[in-house]
C-alpha cells in the first residue's frame, strides 16, 4: 500500500503493529547522545580505539577490576589483565598506523596555510630562510 503525495495512508488503521519498516534508523540527538571527548589526544586515533579495540567503559571496567584487585591484595584477574594488554597492543598499532611523521605533519600543515592564508604562508617562509645560518 503506498501512502498519497502528502505522506497519509488512510488504511493505517488496517495494519499491524510493526508490520511497516521497522528497520529505520533512528538518530535524534535526544535519543542517543553522541559524546566527543578530546582532552589531548588524537581524535582519529581515539575513533579508532573506542570502535575497534575497546569502549570508554570496557577500558576503565577492565582498569577499574584490576585496582580493585590491587587494593584488596587479591590475585589479579587473569583474564582481564590479558584483554587489557591485547588492548595496550592494539592502541600501539593503531597509534602507528594513524600519526603522521613529524615532516608529513609539517607538510600538511604548511599546505593547509598556504591554501587558507598564502600570506601567512609566504611569511613564515621568508621567516624560517632568514633563521637559516649562512
Amino acid at each position: 500500500m503506498t501512502t498519497g503525495p502528502s505522506g497519509f495512508d488512510p488504511f493505517w488503521i488496517f495494519r499491524a503493529p510493526l508490520s511497516g519498516n521497522v528497520a529505520q534508523r533512528i538518530t535524534a540527538p535526544w535519543f542517543s547522545p553522541s559524546l566527543t571527548v578530546n582532552y589531548a589526544g588524537d581524535a582519529a586515533v581515539e575513533d579508532r580505539v573506542v570502535t575497534e579495540v575497546a569502549s570508554y567503559g570496557k577500558q576503565l571496567g577492565s582498569l577499574t577490576e584490576i585496582a580493585i584487585a590491587l587494593a584488596r591484595n587479591q590475585p589479579l584477574p587473569v583474564e582481564t589483565l590479558r584483554r587489557l594488554e591485547q588492548a595496550s597492543k592494539d592502541i600501539e598499532a593503531i597509534k602507528k598506523n594513524v600519526r603522521p611523521s613529524a615532516a608529513e605533519a609539517a607538510r600538511n600543515a604548511l599546505d593547509r596555510l598556504e591554501r587558507d592564508d598564502p600570506d601567512q604562508y609566504h611569511k613564515l617562509l621568508r621567516e624560517r630562510q632568514d633563521k637559516k645560518p649562512s
